[in-house]
């Protein structure tokens, strides 16, 4: 019996687990098992919507008689879902992955049931760094699968999806001159409470790469043999919009391209998305409306009307909005099924990414 265990029910958290649950025949897994950290009874609805679904329900059993009390009914306590579990995709917040890659994790990774482990974008240092279709290859290293894997986040996803689309997939690594990505990031899901009143203006936390972003991106790259740093570098603001992560670009190239040219790149990449609309909220409604649970699954939608050729060719301005959650969405299903299928040398995973998620209501050809 194949099972799935899902830490946290957070904005990353709880869609994986939907789509999980909706998916899990053609995924291959048996049950999906969800730990549900805190007991508050504005959690119920849900916690009772997911059993209803199928899913099976842990908590820790030092709470069981909280949740009792409000209505909520584990089904494991979190040891006994950990020893049943065959994959563990982590959804905390932060990097309190990597606390319980220390704690629970790292004893079972030898254990023959497991076939491995899955953080999100902030437990940097828990595997390798990996987003769908950049570095599949680096998954299987040295004669044996990874089993420790960060999905690295959202906005990396979408500098390594204009990297690839315009370059790295063509000329290659060498024919980069820089990259520069201008992040407005929203502060908050629309399902979280938390906001700003103005714009918060991100300082750089690498002294070559700028933000987080460009520096995962750049680990990233470094799995597959990219010699040599590349010259990009990111900055990030927030701002109080509550849709899309916004974000400026610029390549300087060394060799020419034209604006049909790039254009024709966008759509030849399944993973990315183009539009003519100019309004991240407008965007963000088409993905509400015709997206599986309301997202989309693209790595980036590049906005059309923005994109400029400059200097001959060589530079290439352009604006992109990030799917947020949604692209790691896809990468965290795609190291899903390459650890249950558990060799990159079979192609069963990449197959199978293609057959369930190439196609709408997941990946868009126009938004």
């Amino acid at each position: 019996m194949t099972r799935v265990l899902i830490v946290g029910t957070g904005t990353i958290g709880q869609p994986l687990a939907k789509a999980a649950l909706e998916l899990k025949s053609q995924l291959g897994i048996d049950e999906i098992i969800i730990l549900k950290n805190t007991p508050r009874v504005e959690d119920v609805g849900m916690v009772r919507r997911f059993q209803s679904c199928g899913a099976k329900i842990c908590a820790y059993k030092e709470k069981f008689s909280k949740f009792v009390q409000f209505g909520m009914t584990p089904d494991y306590d979190f040891e006994t879902a950990l020893s049943l579990a065959n994959v563990i995709i982590d959804c905390t917040k932060d990097d309190l992955a990597l606390k319980m890659k220390e704690d629970f994790y790292f004893y079972r990774h030898h254990t023959q049931k497991c076939r491995g482990f899955i953080a999100q974008g902030g437990a940097k240092g828990f595997g390798i760094p990996f987003a769908y279709n950049i570095n599949n290859k680096a998954l299987y290293w040295s004669g044996s699968p990874h089993k420790f894997i960060q999905v690295v986040s959202c906005n990396t996803h979408n500098i390594l999806a204009i990297l690839q689309t315009l370059v790295l997939a063509h000329e290659g690594p060498n024919y980069l001159e820089s990259g520069r990505f201008y992040l407005q990031r929203r502060v908050s899901d629309v399902s979280q409470k938390k906001g700003i009143i103005g714009i918060e203006v991100g300082t750089p936390s690498d002294p070559k790469f700028g933000s987080h972003q460009a520096a995962d991106a750049m680990a990233v790259l470094r799995t597959i043999s990219v010699r040599g740093d590349l010259d990009i570098h990111s900055r990030a603001h927030k701002s109080p919009n509550p849709y899309m992560h916004v974000i400026d670009f610029n390549l300087k190239l060394k060799t020419s391209l034209t604006l049909a040219e790039a254009t024709a790149r966008f759509w030849e990449n399944p993973l990315t998305a183009t539009t003519h609309q100019t309004m991240n909220n407008v965007v963000f409604s088409a993905g509400r409306d015709w997206g599986h649970f309301g997202r989309i699954l693209n790595q980036t939608v590049v906005c059309l009307p923005s994109l400029e050729v400059l200097n001959g060719g060589r530079e290439i301005e352009g604006t992109c909005f990030t799917p947020q959650d949604g692209n790691s969405l896809l990468s965290s299903f795609a190291a899903l099924l390459y650890l249950l299928d558990g060799t990159e040398n079979k192609s069963e995973w990449r197959e199978k990414m293609k057959n369930i998620f190439h196609r709408l209501p997941f990946i868009f050809e126009e938004v």
